[in-house]
């Protein structure tokens, strides 16, 4: 599902990554985390492009994109729906590909999986439960060490997320 941003969201998401990489960038100063980035994109292009994907998972399953800045981040929860919790990953990548750079990483219910295909569209490649992503994930260095990945076939259609958390 190709989702095309809106001006607004795109402001917002601009506004919202500056912000959270502004708190990393005080702590990062403190000593306080260090930069597990494994992208050669800036800290702040990563976050942007994650918010990008949360903007577009919110509006195809509506729901609400979570802006809060917490000191330990979001512990690897970015929205809540009818009590499900799901995480969003979205990558620059030309292979699409749901990482994990650890098992125990996919903390929660769901994982959504998103690519940036222009400075305004967003591609959702489907979903997938963590019992299902355990039962078929790959291990894949890139030059950093062995990830955890799903393709984006094995994931289910976006259009089916409501039915697979109970809301229809």
């Amino acid at each position: 599902m190709l989702i095309h941003l809106k001006p607004e969201e795109i402001i917002a998401a601009a506004h919202h990554a500056a912000v959270r990489q502004s708190a990393k960038d005080v702590r990062k100063d403190l000593g306080q985390i260090k930069n597990h980035k494994i992208s050669s994109q800036s800290d702040f292009a990563v976050t942007y492009a994650g918010l990008l994907g949360e903007y577009a998972v919110a509006r195809s399953i509506n729901a609400k994109v979570d802006t809060s800045v917490m000191i330990g981040g979001d512990g690897g929860t970015d929205m809540v729906l009818n009590g499900n919790t799901i995480q969003i990953k979205t990558n620059m990548m030309p292979e699409k590909v749901l990482i994990f750079n650890q098992l125990e990483h996919f903390k929660t219910d769901w994982a959504i999986l998103c690519s940036i295909e222009s400075a305004s569209s967003v591609q959702i490649h489907g979903f997938i439960s963590k019992g299902k992503f355990v039962k078929n994930f790959y291990r894949h260095d890139w030059g950093y060490g062995n990830r955890f990945c799903v393709k984006a076939d094995v994931l289910a259609p976006i259009k089916k997320f409501y039915e697979a958390i109970g809301l229809i």
